[in-house]
């Protein structure tokens, strides 16, 4: 009973924004943790989410339901919907993107961040992702949507499909730089679809938003009416991949309508975590809104790595099973999610993974069957399950099999033997 009274705080109470810390912990730690969970209790943003980017648990939560307009953060669906065209082979990273004058200032809203895109330059797709992740230029994000959909409204329907595709139909877009404040998401969702986006997308972390600046225009830039001096560099606006420890993204925003918007990302050895904040105040107490947007993210990340941990125990049993009923006489098995676990650091090494199976399947089966699953517990409590799958298609063997099969399978059973 006390062991589960122990559990049932952790994961409430981690739900609510807060953890206890374990009274077995030592003192050092034990400051450390109530440092983190101070900072986390003072968190500005109106809505904020932390989760696991192993399997999407929710650790903390701050009106994780409130629909907020995304400002920039708009961007990562933008992008999203980018690499999906490159994955089909409508799009190349390093096809090169006449630019239209629609697409630069002064055409789109002043005060508008941008990449400084110039008419006429020939600018590759991959630098046009750079400066929309990097550098939030809403003229990259028009650029990108003109290119792949001819405007911006087309794009956005493309966008829209998308997030239904994923199962986030609560996020809406009506253009892709998140200008609009008719573009809507909740943290929760935006937290999960960052996942998704990372999950999808492994190779965008390494080559948009983790980067520390960018180099544009450069020489190559040159157009009849403009000619690059020297080099321009620009920063990356999510100051927390200059300076928090393993953050390696993903994106800041803001507009009138949202307030101050953040989606960060942190690894440190096999353990990651996401956090979205929305609706920050300009909190001039904090140095204005940007930084108190940097102290927020900061203080969730640190709240979370001084909190929970990601481990993959050890999983033994995912030997093939017999299979009845076909020529080929056995199917593989294989997780239908990764093997991974976030848990409270306290009960680290007491997690074990059982494997759950029967001894037999009968054909006919499709590829993908659920037929078992992975167990995480510690102690008498469950903290996560994974589905076992069948990792190809069983097919029925013939008359004869079948017949075989049968006879086999009923003296199995009149003598009591397992089948």
């Amino acid at each position: 009973m006390k062991r589960f009274f122990y559990f049932a705080c952790i994961f409430l109470v981690a739900a609510l924004g807060a953890i206890p810390a374990s009274a077995s912990s030592p003192s050092g730690a034990l400051g450390a943790r109530r440092e983190a969970l101070e900072k986390v209790s003072r968190v500005d943003a109106r809505a904020a989410v932390v989760i696991d980017s192993a399997t999407g648990t929710v650790l903390y939560a701050k009106n994780p339901d409130l629909v907020i307009p995304p400002a920039s953060l708009t961007k990562l669906v933008t992008l999203h919907v980018v690499y999906n065209e490159i994955a089909a082979g409508r799009l190349k990273k390093n096809e090169l993107v006449t630019i239209d004058a629609r697409d630069c200032s002064p055409a789109i809203p002043y005060g508008s961040t941008i990449m400084y895109l110039r008419p006429g330059m020939k600018v590759s797709v991959l630098d046009l992702m750079k400066g929309a992740a990097v550098v939030s230029g809403n003229d990259a994000a028009f650029a990108l949507a003109r290119r792949v959909a001819g405007s911006n409204e087309p794009f956005a329907f493309l966008m829209n499909q998308a997030m239904r595709d994923m199962g986030f139909p609560r996020m809406h877009f009506v253009e892709p730089s998140g200008l609009s404040e008719l573009n809507t998401i909740t943290a929760r969702d935006y937290a999960l679809f960052c996942k998704r986006y990372l999950e999808l997308h492994p190779e965008s972390i390494a080559e948009l938003p983790s980067l520390h600046y960018i180099e544009f225009p450069r020489a190559e830039h040159a157009t009849a009416d403009y000619k690059p001096r020297g080099r321009m560099i620009q920063y990356n606006r999510n100051t927390l991949v200059l300076k928090y420890p393993g953050c390696d993204g993903l994106k800041t925003g803001y507009i009138i309508e949202s307030g101050y918007n953040l989606a960060a990302t942190a690894k440190r050895g096999d353990t990651r975590f996401i956090i979205v904040t929305l609706g920050g105040s300009e909190s001039a107490a904090s140095g204005g809104g940007a930084a108190r947007r940097s102290h927020d993210g900061s203080d969730l990340l640190d709240w979370s790595f001084a909190n929970f941990v990601t481990t993959t125990p050890p999983v033994f049993g995912l030997e093939p099973l017999h299979a009845w009923y076909s020529s080929a006489k056995s199917v593989a098995v294989k997780p239908a999610d990764n093997l991974e676990v976030t848990v409270p650091r306290d009960i680290e090494e007491s997690v074990k993974a059982r494997v759950v199976l029967p001894a037999s399947v009968n054909a006919p089966l499709p590829a993908g069957t659920r037929v078992g699953e992975v167990i995480y517990s510690s102690g008498d409590q469950v903290l996560r399950r994974v589905d076992l799958v069948t990792a190809n298609e069983v097919v029925k063997g013939n008359a004869f099999i079948v017949l075989r099969d049968a006879v086999t399978k009923f003296f199995m059973k009149l003598f009591g033997k397992t089948v």
